[in-house]
């Protein structure tokens, strides 16, 4: 059987269950039940979003989302400003990285949140890597031999590793926090988010 196999079949299977490596970064939450993270975006975007707040416009896309992703958009972020995972990965090296620059701004909002109030998940970006680093053709990652033709498979693996951040404790190889609601809208409203003193890209 690949490896891939339990990825696809088992919603919450982690990397950590597998031993293999995982980020060992803890979440960073307030005793006022504030959840504190990260997000890229562009130098133009800044006046809109410090007015407004950051607008959710993907879709949890897979195949088979879990009923209650179903419809679902969201926001991504990091739980450090420049995670360990993105520049040297044992499984693959700076892709993480060199993708970042490609796809993201690098003006870094601090964001901090009353978990109470948000639906939050920690999901494993290294089911995307995996293809990444085969279309690329810089090595196989951990070899999960995913069907890397269309998308389907390592979306599927990716929206599978969604967990709920109570429930996080360091389960993921490459961390990526995902703040949810249902349809397109504000996912985070400007009064939690604000430029980050920290500027890792600048």
């Amino acid at each position: 059987m690949r490896l891939g196999q339990t990825f696809l079949q088992n919603r919450k299977r982690t990397l950590k269950d597998l031993n293999y490596s995982t980020d060992k970064t803890k979440l960073n939450v307030s005793t006022e039940g504030y959840f504190t993270f990260y997000h890229y975006t562009y130098e133009g975007n800044i006046p809109s979003i410090m007015t407004d707040g950051l607008w959710a416009r993907r879709e949890v896309a897979c195949p088979y989302p879990p009923e209650e992703l179903i419809g679902c958009h969201l926001v991504e972020g990091f739980i450090d400003p420049l995670p360990a995972w993105l520049i040297e990965s044992q499984y693959y090296n700076d892709l993480g990285y060199e993708l970042t620059k490609k796809y993201i701004g690098d003006v870094l909002l601090e964001i901090s949140l009353p978990m109470a109030d948000f639906q939050i998940y920690i999901a494993d970006y290294a089911h995307i890597l995996e293809c990444k680093m085969i279309e690329e053709e810089k090595g196989i990652g951990i070899g999960f031999e995913y069907d890397c033709s269309n998308g389907r498979e390592c979306t599927q693996a990716y929206v599978n590793s969604f967990i709920e951040m109570h429930e996080y404790i360091d389960q993921h190889h490459a961390p990526i926090v995902q703040v949810v609601r249902l349809g397109e809208g504000i996912a985070i409203p400007s009064e939690f988010i604000e430029v980050s003193k920290i500027q890792p890209r600048k």
